[in-house]
């Protein structure tokens, strides 16, 4: 099983290869492409999340976390909301 850290430069070659077809559909966006434009978006919040994903891999066992993606920042409420 690898390490978290080990994961960390496969994210990163899915991050070219998602800015790889964000450039591919921008030219079919650019020739009136309306599914293109679409695409785009959605490709584009799928880079950004890689890129997160890949910052946190690299250093996930040197630095805190900040909670985005674990459960660091998950606090129990003081009462439960459910009984009266």
């Amino acid at each position: 099983m690898a390490r978290l850290s080990e994961l960390s430069p496969q994210y990163r070659e899915a991050a070219v290869r998602l800015r790889l077809a964000i450039e591919d559909r921008q030219g079919l966006a650019a020739r009136g492409d309306p599914d293109a434009v679409w695409e785009v978006a959605l490709l584009r919040q799928m880079l950004a999340e890689m890129r997160d994903l890949r910052r946190l891999t690299e250093s996930y066992y040197s630095r805190p976390r900040n909670g985005l993606y674990t459960t660091a920042g998950l606090i129990a409420s003081r009462r439960d909301g459910e009984k009266q």
